[in-house]
C-alpha cells in the first residue's frame, strides 16, 4: 500500500515537472523563510529529500558554499530538473539522485537534512520525519517546512457545506515547530485553485478516497467562491528536530 501510494504520487509529480516551476510560487516562498532558519555550518554534509525544481537546492548551495550534497526526489524527472539548473556549481560536491524519503537508501551520515513541503507526501509524516533523524551525526538536524493540521480550511468547509468528504491528507501535529504561519493566496476561482494544485502534482488524494462526480465537484467549487472569493489560506509549519 505504502509503496503504490509513493508510486502515485512520484507519478503525478513527474508530470507536473516542467510546469511545477511556474505555478508554485508558494512553495517558492516557504523555502525561502526555512533558508532563514539554516544552521551554521562550515563544511556540513547535507542531504535534501524532495528537492522539486530546486527552490530549497538554491539556498543551500548559496549557505554553505563548502557543503557536500546529496539532493533526491520521489520523482526522476524532478531531480533532472534540479540537476539542470545546479550541477556544475564551480565543481563542487553536488550529488542528485532518486530516493524515496521513507525509505533512504545513502550511505553515511549528514550533518543537515533539509525538506521543504515534502512531509506531507509520507505516507506516514511523522514516522517518515522521525525516520530521517537516523540519517544524522551527533548534533545533526532535520529541518523542515510543512503544511499543519487544519491547512485549506476554506476548502474545507466550502467540502463539508456541500456535504462532501475532504480528500488531501489530514496532517497530524508536526514534532519541534520553532515557528507557524497562515499564507493566504487568492486563486481567482475555484478552478483555478484545483488547476494549480494539478500544475505542481499535488493531487494525490488521501487512501481511499472516491473522486467526486463532476457535479458534486462543481457544487463545491461554487460553495467556495460564494463563501470565500476563492481565497484559500496554507497553515504552514517550520520545524528542526535535533538529535
Amino acid at each position: 500500500m505504502v509503496l503504490s501510494r509513493n508510486r502515485l504520487v512520484a507519478a503525478r509529480f513527474a508530470r507536473a515537472a516542467r510546469t511545477y516551476e511556474h505555478h508554485a510560487e508558494l512553495q517558492a516562498d516557504v523555502a525561502a523563510k526555512l533558508a532563514e532558519l539554516l544552521p551554521a555550518l562550515e563544511r556540513p554534509r547535507v542531504l535534501e529529500v524532495g528537492c522539486g525544481t530546486g527552490f530549497l537546492t538554491r539556498h543551500l548551495l548559496e549557505r554553505y558554499p563548502h557543503g557536500d550534497f546529496l539532493i533526491t526526489d520521489l520523482a526522476p524527472e524532478m531531480v533532472e530538473r534540479c540537476s539542470a539548473q545546479h550541477e556544475s556549481r564551480n565543481g563542487r560536491s553536488i550529488l542528485f539522485a532518486t530516493m524515496d524519503g521513507e525509505a533512504p537508501d545513502c550511505v553515511g551520515k549528514f550533518d543537515l537534512v533539509a525538506l521543504s513541503m515534502t512531509a506531507q507526501w509520507f505516507a506516514d509524516p511523522l514516522s517518515g520525519l522521525q525516520g530521517l533523524t537516523r540519517l544524522l551525526k551527533p548534533g545533526g538536524c532535520v529541518l523542515y517546512a510543512a503544511p499543519g493540521p487544519g491547512c485549506l480550511p476554506e476548502w474545507r468547509a466550502a467540502l463539508e457545506n456541500s456535504g462532501l468528504p475532504y480528500g488531501g491528507v489530514d496532517m497530524p501535529e508536526l514534532p519541534h515547530i520553532v515557528s507557524e504561519e497562515d499564507r493566504t493566496v487568492d486563486y481567482g476561482s475555484g478552478i483555478a485553485f484545483l488547476r494549480t494544485l494539478k500544475a505542481i502534482g499535488a493531487t494525490t488524494p488521501r487512501p481511499g478516497y472516491v473522486p467526486l462526480p463532476p457535479g458534486h465537484l462543481r457544487a463545491a467549487l461554487q460553495r467556495l467562491e460564494r463563501d470565500h472569493g476563492a481565497r484559500i489560506s496554507w497553515r504552514i509549519a517550520y520545524g528542526k528536530i535535533p538529535v
